[in-house]
């Protein structure tokens, strides 16, 4: 625990002593000088803490500080690849830099991909990449997945009250949460209540640091740890029941607030230095999780370069012994899908284009 923490405490007791009311006021008075003395004091706590790189550090930190590593001892272009467990298992960095580098692109392909990752703690963590390694990556690949861009809050349903969870809801991702919300990006009526009250919960847990000190720490100190997370054998309860064809695809549009919330990071990537932002989602078994990022790629994404699973070759090449589960690759099936990934990413030209 930092020095700075007690400092604070001692400066509140002091306060409180110092500024209490000659005598008893009105109800509102004090339940007002009280709500200004935990504000103020919270403001103090979350300001020291910044300044001191404490924070609540998650699983996410080390991968975040691992792919730090990879960069500061390669002077290649970057290729970032942002995503939840569909990438953690289905993009392996070191695969993708050699397939690329073998083929004479000079990139360094790095992963920041944890389960369950919203695309708002994602953006978060690679920002924190970025400030940390000092580096903007050249290329920004952003996984797309139906299951995050229809439920805002989707780590309701994963974690609730993790580190993770508290650690993610600050007041920008809680703004855009609740934009998600009212928009109706959630489970039905009584999922967005839910949803709602959860939101309004961990804000608060975030907002008044609660936790913090007893668990806060630099993220720079945490162990780095790759994310990426191969696995050799399929999950004992897994019932591969869905299909390998290709379902038909519509013209998509994404849910209003993660439409605005992708324009927008797009342009402060690009203000910040990238050359390029591009989207994708690996493999799944599910039909319909294929056909949407294949609509949205003809549609939202259009003047994006956006690279679906939904080929047949492809699709017919993991017809086998390759899946963890129906969402996610084993490792022999990561290998074939990456290999696809590179070839579909330099014929695309944007390698090119980026330089």
């Amino acid at each position: 625990m930092h020095w700075s923490f007690f400092a604070v405490a001692a400066l509140g007791l002091l306060l409180a002593h110092g500024l209490r009311l000659p005598r008893a006021g009105s109800r509102v008075l004090s339940a007002s000088a009280f709500i200004a003395g935990l504000l103020t004091t919270a403001f103090l706590i979350k300001s020291l803490a910044a300044a001191n790189g404490i924070g609540r550090t998650t699983d996410f930190d080390r991968f975040v500080n691992a792919a730090v590593a990879e960069v500061s001892q390669d002077y290649a272009p970057i290729i970032v690849f942002t995503g939840a467990s569909y990438s953690r298992n289905g993009i392996d960095p070191e695969r993708l830099t050699l397939a690329l580098r073998e083929r004479g692109y000079p990139h360094r392909v790095v992963s920041l991909s944890i389960e369950a990752a919203s695309i708002l703690e994602r953006d978060q963590h690679l920002q924190q990449f970025i400030e940390l390694s000092g580096k903007v990556p050249d290329l920004v690949f952003v996984e797309v997945a139906e299951d995050f861009d229809h439920r805002a809050a989707y780590m309701f349903g994963n974690s609730k009250f993790s580190m993770r969870a508290i650690e993610q809801f600050d007041l920008a991702a809680s703004a855009w949460t609740g934009f998600g919300i009212l928009g109706g990006a959630c489970q039905g009526l009584k999922g967005c209540v839910l949803d709602a009250g959860y939101l309004g919960l961990h804000t608060a847990l975030n907002v008044l640091n609660v936790g913090l000190i007893g668990s806060g720490e630099r993220s720079a100190s945490v162990t780095a740890v790759p994310a990426y997370d191969p696995q050799s054998e399929p999950r004992e309860d897994s019932e591969h029941t869905l299909s390998l064809t290709s379902a038909p695809a519509s013209i998509y549009q994404g849910p209003q607030w993660v439409r605005s919330f992708r324009y927008q990071q797009q342009n402060r990537l690009l203000a910040q230095g990238a050359r390029a932002i591009a989207y994708y989602q690996p493999p799944t078994l599910d039909p319909d999780a294929r056909a949407y990022i294949d609509g949205l790629c003809e549609g939202e994404l259009f003047a994006f370069d956006c690279f679906s699973p939904n080929d047949p070759k492809l699709m017919a090449r993991l017809n086998g012994d390759y899946w963890f589960d129906s969402s996610h690759l084993l490792d022999g099936g990561t290998a074939i899908y990456n290999l696809w990934l590179v070839e579909e990413i330099i014929a695309s030209g944007m390698l090119e284009r980026s330089q």
